[in-house]
């Protein structure tokens, strides 16, 4: 085989060790399997280690003056066409807490001091990935040192910063003034919006390709809204709970900016029921556009309220996809005031016919019986996903009475043929006795995941 294309196509099912036998075949077949081995790195340390010691690296005091010189002089003595031969070959770096290549009971640590005497010796500039698209670097401390590896071909970047409120702040300013052509974006981080809100919508404001963006709850306060609703191609909108940031009563949604969010179709926020159904009579052009919403709310819950925001959303967006609607009780749960779900609460929903993702979370579980999933069956055909209630809140007692019983798993494989994931409670109570034929009805195809949880 001496056809490019053709070589590429079959190594493409090539294992990696299978890739680096078939780069000593010949110097065609080798072009085509180092591009392939070299395209997605899980570490930055084969990079590094073609021009400098990673000894040198495992060095945490490399602010000392005689380390920086010791790496200083093995830089310039690097065969740097040797790493731009590699570095070029690079489409997605992802940079990891933990590092698995080096051997050893340490992993090398970065320190921007290291990285910066790189970008000093780096005879093609600041930028040492030209072409990388995809660069994902979740690292504890600063992030500064992931800067020299962000190209402006990237597209797509994934962030988690633990490091103090100032230097996010810097990383953001930073990334404000590179002039990035990004598609995607997606932070993790524990620090509150607040500390670093001026940072952030400047750089989100910038990013005018934008189409995902993914940041913590809490975190769209009036100014970071208002940068992220004006980005002209922004389709989807999603919170991350890696990291569970603090209750922010300013970053609750309460309104939206005028002509808001031109593509957006998945919409991501923290909102209580009576200002999302504000928010959705309100705003009933987006709404009615969007396919995907995702509403999370900590503090008192009212079911009335529940009912009548989902029956607003049954009547405003009959096209929806997928909903998940998260009620967690705030710090002191008022137990009085606070009573499960009924079925009638998710009937509010049978206008949206084309449902095929459905998650409820609330402090008690959900009862269903037979009839109630026969029912969902013929509004929701499409239905794959439903978890409802399955993750009761620890600090309110659950009786052995409430959930369901294990009969209920045949009604959702008869009336629910495509069900892939499926999350209920069921009632310590009501544990059926077996005799005769153990095996049901109607038995699941395509289900996939079964989360369960049991009153005590």
């Amino acid at each position: 085989m001496t056809v490019p294309e053709l070589v590429d196509g079959v190594l493409s099912f090539a294992t990696r060790p299978t890739l680096v036998s078939c780069a000593l075949v010949c110097k065609r077949w080798s072009q085509v399997a180092l591009d392939r081995l070299w395209k997605q790195l899980d570490s930055i340390f084969p990079l590094l280690e073609l021009v400098t010691s990673l000894e040198l690296l495992k060095d945490i005091d490399l602010c000392v003056p005689e380390a920086l010189q010791t790496l200083s002089d093995e830089l310039s003595e690097a065969d740097w066409s040797r790493f731009h031969c590699y570095a070029d070959r690079v489409r997605t770096l992802s940079c990891g807490y933990q590092e698995d290549y080096y051997p050893g009971p340490t992993a090398p640590k970065i320190a921007p001091e290291a990285i910066a005497m790189l970008c000093l010796h780096h005879p093609a500039g600041l930028t040492l990935l030209p072409h990388v698209e995809v660069l994902k670097w979740y690292a504890g401390g600063s992030a500064m040192p992931m800067l020299p590896f962000l190209s402006p071909q990237v597209k797509s970047l994934e962030v988690e910063l633990t490091g103090d409120s100032h230097s996010i702040n810097c990383f953001f300013h930073a990334l404000g003034g590179r002039n990035l052509n990004l598609r995607t974006f997606a932070l993790q981080t524990p620090t509150r919006a607040m500390d670093i809100e001026e940072s952030l919508q400047k750089a989100i404001s910038t990013w005018k390709n934008l189409k995902t963006l993914t940041v913590p709850p809490y975190y769209l306060r009036p100014s970071i809204l208002n940068a992220t609703s004006s980005l002209p191609n922004l389709t989807s909108l999603h919170m991350d709970y890696t990291h569970h940031s603090p209750y922010d009563e300013a970053a609750v949604v309460q309104k939206l900016p005028e002509n808001t969010f031109p593509r957006l179709r998945n919409f991501s926020f923290n909102c209580d029921p009576v200002s999302a159904q504000t928010l959705v009579q309100k705003y009933s052009d987006l709404f009615a556009g969007l396919s995907k919403i995702h509403i999370s709310n900590a503090g008192d819950i009212n079911n009335e309220d529940v009912s009548r925001f989902l029956r607003c959303l049954g009547k405003k967006c009959p096209h929806l996809t997928s909903l998940s609607f998260n009620l967690r009780p705030g710090l002191e749960p008022n137990r009085e005031e606070t009573s499960p779900l009924t079925f009638k609460v998710l009937e509010n929903l049978f206008p949206c016919r084309e449902l095929e993702m459905l998650e409820i979370g609330h402090p008690y579980p959900l009862t269903l019986t037979e009839a109630d999933v026969e029912r969902m069956g013929a509004a929701w055909p499409k239905l794959v996903i439903l978890n409802t209630c399955n993750e009761p809140h620890p600090t309110i007692p659950i009786s052995g009475d409430m959930g369901n019983s294990l009969h209920i798993l045949s009604a959702f494989a008869k009336h629910l043929p495509l069900m892939e994931d499926l999350g209920l409670v069921f009632a310590e109570e009501q544990v059926p006795t077996f005799s005769g034929d153990l095996y049901p009805s109607f038995e699941f195809h395509t289900l996939e995941t079964l989360s369960v949880g049991v009153s005590t």
